[in-house]
């Protein structure tokens, strides 16, 4: 509308006004006069600022202008301009006042109606639409409001709304499937089929119609009609993509997901349909593979299918969780990289891709990745917690205690963390500090065997037997078949050769929960050395070395089982091997230069 009609527009609403100045509203001197010349100027600057969308300064002027002519018109102005501004309350007060002073104005009222709804006040609005209705009986709009305030509360009074809607328009789209679904809440969806079954005797070519219907006939589970009404619209419109979701939905009704992913394979392909809605496809096949895993395999069929067209973070990502989920890894890694380079901006998928290297143990790689992660996202309490794990994981300790204090100074109260550092301290031979970390990890969460295992074992380097043995002791009543904690304190009293049964009767329920653990093999290996069973700590620790052929515990053991046998060139063979891997053990040296234990 350009500015001449506007305010030609506006000019209408005081053509019964006289340009003369009229006496005075009130006695009071302060009250300016009732001059609808002036109020009409001003209301036409109004309407100017509305027409610009300056909501708030046509306010200014509407209520200028209510001052020197309070009709109705002005009051209705400053109401709808409210409601624009979301201002409810003042938006319901000049409503109401439009309304007191004209209460047969039909427009004045739908703005009363619509602020009341919107202030979430539906009775109230129930009762301005009934009264418009009273006064505007085909009014639609009326009808249609409150039909939607009644749907919650009172599902027959909104019914017989929506049938009035169609008794006024005919079959309207809209009505009919609020009718449906009204009448399945109401278990009335019989009703619903019969009626619409009937429509389309009246006008069998109305596809809308028979959408509806074959949508009735899937919700009753009346698959057979479903399926003939639906390839009996597919002959008259073979590419109607909604025809053929439903009936890729009535495959899926009947478990059938071989055959809804031939149908939903069509709209994938189609340049028609929209990315988000192919992504929705690709999702809902993806969910339900937790009930049926071939639908895994479907869902990467609709993803590679998706990703041929456009490169999308969000479908590399779930291509990443189906190979994860198929236990191909190292697939998922690169479709994982890929969501990365496409979303550099989206942390979650920094976070997926650094737990994935960590979880598969490509701990440079995660590293790598993780680091430059926390460069965009210094502050991300889940990026700094897996780079260092990472580094500790790589033995990088000391890098790893800057990461892990950051991702702790983020988060303070955080066991893993805690924990974490707590470990890489320990490494790092700061066990007083990691003692710090440690416990409060442990005041947070007393069942925490993890931390549990880590404060026994510093406690245990420092000869503090009592403290460490308690500590197990503990976790073992805790969960008695907790392998770990079996295991540990198992090795911790073979090193001192006491209570060797009792030992021994705990290593072989570590033992035989994992028997392919290297250091349950040790342990185990090395209680029967203490026992001087020396054959069967041979058998052991041989094992485990070929598990573990580069670690310096298991070959300094093996060393010591073979000078027991008198293999004493074996054993200082053995001994020599174990200090090139690691030569901050002076107790091996002290072993190679005597040439015997």
């Amino acid at each position: 509308m350009n500015k001449k009609i506007a305010i030609v527009a506006v000019t209408l609403l005081f053509s019964s006004c006289s340009s003369e100045v009229i006496k005075e509203t009130s006695s009071q001197g302060s009250t300016p006069k009732v001059n609808k010349k002036e109020a009409q100027s001003i209301f036409i600057d109004g309407s100017i600022l509305e027409m610009k969308g300056e909501f708030n300064e046509a306010v200014t002027k509407y209520l200028e202008a209510l001052k020197y002519d309070p009709q109705p018109g002005i009051y209705y102005s400053i109401a709808k301009n409210y409601f624009r501004l979301n201002k409810l309350s003042s938006a319901l007060q000049y409503s109401r006042n439009a309304v007191e002073k004209d209460s047969s104005n039909i427009e004045y009222l739908t703005l009363h109606a619509s602020v009341y709804s919107a202030s979430h006040l539906d009775d109230s609005a129930a009762a301005v639409y009934q009264k418009i209705i009273r006064l505007d009986t085909a009014n639609v709009a009326a009808y249609y409001n409150l039909a939607q305030i009644s749907e919650p509360r009172q599902p027959s009074v909104a019914l017989s709304y929506y049938k009035k809607i169609i008794d006024l328009i005919g079959p309207e789209w809209n009505a009919l499937i609020r009718i449906a679904d009204i009448n399945e809440r109401m278990g009335n969806i019989d009703e619903t089929i019969k009626t619409v079954e009937e429509l389309i005797k009246m006008n069998p070519s109305e596809l809308h119609l028979k959408k509806l219907l074959i949508e009735s006939y899937i919700k009753t589970k009346n698959y057979e009609k479903a399926a003939a009404l639906i390839d009996e619209a597919l002959i008259s419109f073979p590419d109607d993509l909604n025809l053929i979701e439903m009936k890729g939905n009535m495959f899926i009704q009947k478990g059938l997901w071989n055959a809804a992913a031939v149908e939903f394979m069509k709209l994938v392909k189609s340049p028609e349909i929209n990315f988000d809605a192919k992504l929705k496809i690709g999702t809902s096949f993806y969910l339900q593979a937790e009930k049926d895993s071939v639908n895994y395999d479907f869902a990467k069929e609709f993803f590679q299918e998706i990703n041929r067209d456009t490169l999308d973070w969000q479908v590399n990502a779930y291509l990443g969780e189906i190979e994860l989920r198929k236990r191909n890894d190292s697939s998922a890694v690169e479709y994982f990289k890929t969501a990365v380079n496409l979303a550099e901006w989206n942390s979650q998928i920094w976070v997926r891709l650094g737990s994935l290297l960590f979880d598969t143990k490509r701990y440079k790689e995660a590293i790598r990745y993780l680091s430059k992660a926390s460069e965009k996202f210094p502050n991300d309490f889940p990026i700094n917690l897996i780079c260092g794990l990472s580094l500790s994981a790589d033995n990088d300790h000391q890098k790893a205690k800057e990461v892990l204090q950051k991702a702790l100074n983020i988060n303070p109260d955080d066991v893993t963390a805690l924990s974490a550092l707590g470990y890489t301290l320990n490494q790092l031979k700061e066990d007083d500090e990691a003692l710090i970390h440690l416990d409060k990890a442990l005041s947070l969460e007393p069942g925490n065997l993890q931390v549990i295992s880590i404060i026994a074992l510093i406690h245990e380097s420092k000869k503090n037997y009592t403290v460490s043995d308690s500590l197990y002791i503990k976790a073992i009543k805790i969960d008695s078949s907790n392998v770990l904690i079996l295991n540990n304190y198992a090795y911790s009293l073979a090193e001192r050769g006491i209570n060797l049964q009792e030992a021994l009767s705990m290593a072989k329920k570590a033992i035989k929960k994992e028997p392919k653990n290297a250091s349950y093999m040790d342990t185990i290996g090395w209680i029967y050395f203490r026992l001087g069973d020396y054959k069967k700590a041979k058998n052991k620790i041989e094992e485990a070395a070929k598990i573990e052929d580069k670690n310096a515990i298991l070959l300094d053991h093996l060393g010591d089982v073979y000078f027991k046998l008198g293999s004493k060139v074996k054993a200082l063979e053995l001994w020599k091997k174990a200090f090139e891997i690691d030569s901050t053990k002076s107790e091996i040296k002290k072993k190679i230069e005597k040439g015997e234990l």
